[in-house]
């Protein structure tokens, strides 16, 4: 709440799964009371919708690191410069931080049992241990751990993209009429879908129209969901590519236009079904599927 702004503000780390970008109206219907009792003026509402490339949560129990992060940032007027996959990392870092802020010495008896272990923490002797990985029977299945493995590069990927300048001017250069290989548009047909996981696209997806609605652009065109999707996603990736493997624009583009590379356990098993199925339709021609 921003009272000399009169303005609200209602982050969640789950927005994207709320069509009003915020998870509980009873807090919200609260809040508004609140404000009105402190100005009786109108008051502007702000969700994580209205914030390019707010980062968000996709599992486990992470919201109130979440909540405290989009705190510190708003609280210090700087950017969202965090990302889930830095949420272990940032959970030691607040440990310390309220460790070595408020003594650990000063709580007595009620919290002796982990006073040494906590002194042994802030020395540097031992890390914090967050959450012990359960223990599988077996390993996974060869194509099952294939796709895990390119769901994370394709998020490593679109957080590079999401948090890097260069990234961002790229784009900004290309708006201002900076020569695109993918401008005029081509046919879909020709635009090769690199990441396929659908919440990386629709992460990506939302911070180039973040930067898109931002940025004057010389470039004319009919249909703004064509136009990401067939020119800026495409620069945006190539230029993550470079910078992710180290690559030249050639080579990155080389790689953009090869599309995602599958394991041999994926064709197998995609093999092994469309066997599967076509057991199960023992009438039917190729040409009637």
């Amino acid at each position: 709440m921003m009272p000399l702004r009169r303005e609200m503000v209602f982050l969640d780390s789950l927005y994207a799964e709320h069509e009003s970008g915020f998870g509980d109206e009873e807090y919200r219907a609260i809040f508004r009371k609140v404000a009105y009792q402190v100005d009786h003026g109108t008051w502007s509402e702000k969700t994580g919708y209205d914030f390019p490339a707010l980062p968000r949560q996709t599992r486990g129990n992470d919201c109130g690191v979440f909540v405290l992060m989009y705190t510190l940032s708003m609280v210090f007027g700087i950017r969202f410069q965090f990302q889930e996959m830095d949420i272990p990392i940032i959970r030691q870092w607040w440990c310390l931080l309220l460790m070595e802020r408020f003594q650990i010495d000063g709580y007595g008896h009620r919290f002796a049992f982990w006073t040494e272990a906590a002194r042994s923490v802030l020395d540097g002797k031992i890390l914090l241990l967050f959450r012990v990985k359960r223990k599988t029977t077996s390993n996974l299945p060869a194509h099952v751990q294939a796709v895990q493995d390119r769901e994370r590069n394709d998020k490593r990927l679109v957080d590079l993209i999401i948090t890097s300048k260069s990234a961002e001017k790229h784009l900004v250069d290309i708006l201002g009429g900076k020569r695109s290989n993918w401008f005029p548009l081509k046919p879909r047909s020709q635009v090769p879908v690199y990441i396929e996981n659908e919440q990386s696209q629709s992460i990506i997806c939302d911070y180039i129209r973040g930067i898109l609605n931002k940025t004057k652009t010389q470039l004319t065109f009919n249909d703004e969901v064509e136009f990401i999707c067939g020119c800026l996603l495409p620069e945006a990736i190539t230029h993550g590519i470079s910078e992710l493997q180290g690559l030249s624009w050639l080579e990155a583009e080389d790689v953009f236009l090869q599309g995602p590379i599958y394991h041999a356990s994926e064709v197998e098993e995609f093999n092994r079904r469309i066997a599967r199925e076509m057991k199960n339709l023992p009438n039917k021609n190729l040409d009637d599927l």
